[in-house]
């Protein structure tokens, strides 16, 4: 079959249900080169100069705006068909229904092409979920099936989107998971202020399912929509495409905010089950706010060479020298954000600018060893000891702070807080271990010499 008769079928087959891609990301311009023109700019809100009337206009430099040919990254993921594929029975077909290997043949190659468009999508979802959370996108470009899988011997290509620092990674003041539900609302509003002040009216507020069950399963938050007179939004959710939720609007700093459940994943070449977005992301932004184009794919095609500028390009050829007929889509995707600055993504689980990081640190309050000195004095800082004694036992009492709970050992012998240590001559070691939820715990430990 013609690759222009591929083409034309392939655009009309049901796309992969994507999201990213489709809603930030669409299909752009096709370029016939084996590069990609990208124009990206900054918004800005520079404001017009006044002028001396016989002067005329300022010429004003462009606010941001950088426009650069790069190369396009290859995927051509393909599928063979053999000879004892067209003699087995297709899935769902009749034992009896008489069919040969020729009339399964395009049967069987339709499906494999939809089979790798699909792999393309999934690809192109990928590609734009890591420059909302990233900023960039890496490619790694294998020459083979084991390569991939292993992932080695990989050519790697990075198409970034800043310069020195991703600045749209956006830090709440606290940590957003901590925060109650006014709290959370006031910190929504922060994040969509700073945007506003970008000269950006995003209109997506995109969460990972563990957020937006965090919101959701507050009563507070709930009550925020309920009250009288308070045009604030709605909450109903309904489904959309797979691992996506439409949960309803939200009123923040004015813009009225589409509220989205995202939980995509992809199974990765290794065979790893992977989320397209980090738990706890939360992301403000905009339809349309990027695009991406495609580069062409030139190929050998009877006695030359043929090339193609379209988002998925299929092909289909046979190779008798190993009795096959292999099926490959092809494409060069560029995705890129029109507006550098164009959105914020953040975390619900990463310390605010205001935090104390040793807050989510599991401390003792109090630890002590009967009466004995403890050298250097307790500091719950401070995780090392050493004491002296002539006493055969000793209470171990260690208290941990508030939602933290002490597991105690003494020479690997587990004992509660409040009970008593029996010392073994010479060097014995009392391990404290202070743990907590959400906590990163501490051990201490007090080495007690009996002489």
């Amino acid at each position: 079959m013609e690759t222009y008769t591929l083409i034309a079928l392939i655009k009309k087959l049901y796309p992969v249900l994507t999201f990213l891609y489709s809603r930030y990301f669409p299909e752009g311009k096709h370029y016939y080169s084996e590069k990609a023109l990208i124009e990206t700019k900054k918004k800005g809100r520079k404001i017009a100069p006044f002028v001396v009337p016989v002067v005329g206009g300022i010429a004003l430099p462009k606010q941001g705006y950088k426009a650069e040919l790069v190369d396009a990254p290859f995927i051509a993921p393909k599928m063979a068909i053999t000879a004892e594929d067209l003699a087995k029975k297709a899935f769902g077909e009749a034992p009896n229904s008489g069919r040969s290997p020729a009339e399964r043949q395009n049967e069987v190659a339709a499906e494999h092409a939809d089979d790798l468009r699909n792999m393309i999508y999934r690809r192109f979802e990928e590609m734009a979920g890591e420059i909302i959370t990233t900023g960039k996108v890496t490619m790694k470009h294998y020459a083979t099936a084991d390569d991939a899988v292993n992932d080695r011997n990989a050519s790697v290509m990075e198409l970034r989107y800043y310069d020195d620092e991703f600045t749209n990674e956006y830090k709440f003041k606290h940590k957003f998971s901590t925060l109650s539900a006014q709290e959370k609302m006031d910190a929504l509003f922060d994040m969509a202020i700073e945007l506003n002040g970008r000269g950006i009216k995003a209109t997506d507020l995109v969460l990972t399912a563990d957020v937006t069950k965090m919101l959701l399963t507050d009563p507070k938050f709930l009550d925020y929509y309920n009250k009288l007179r308070v045009e604030s939004g709605t909450i109903d959710p309904k489904t959309l495409p797979e691992g996506v939720v439409w949960n309803g609007t939200i009123n923040l700093n004015g813009v009225e905010f589409t509220i989205f459940t995202y939980d995509n994943k992809f199974e990765d070449l290794d065979g790893t089950l992977k989320t397209i977005f980090p738990v706890g992301t939360i992301a403000m932004l905009t339809p349309g706010m990027g695009t991406t184009a495609f580069a062409q794919v030139t190929f050998v095609q009877g006695n030359g060479f043929v090339s193609h500028a379209e988002e998925i390009v299929p092909r289909i050829y046979a190779d008798e020298k190993n009795n096959v007929i292999e099926v490959q889509d092809f494409s060069r995707p560029v995705p890129f954000p029109i507006d550098v600055e164009g959105w914020l993504v953040a975390n619900a689980y990463a310390d605010g600018t205001e935090d104390d990081p040793s807050a989510d640190t599991a401390k003792l309050a109090s630890l002590s060893i009967g009466s004995l000195t403890l050298t250097p004095s307790f500091d719950a800082d401070v995780t090392s000891y050493t004491a002296s004694t002539t006493n055969a036992t000793n209470t171990v009492t260690a208290t941990g702070a508030e939602g933290v709970s002490v597991a105690i050992t003494v020479n690997d012998t587990e004992i509660s807080s409040g009970d008593s240590a029996t010392w073994d001559a010479g060097e014995n070691t009392v391990t404290i271990v202070a743990s907590g939820t959400g906590m990163t715990s501490t051990t201490y430990t007090v080495t007690v010499t009996k002489s």
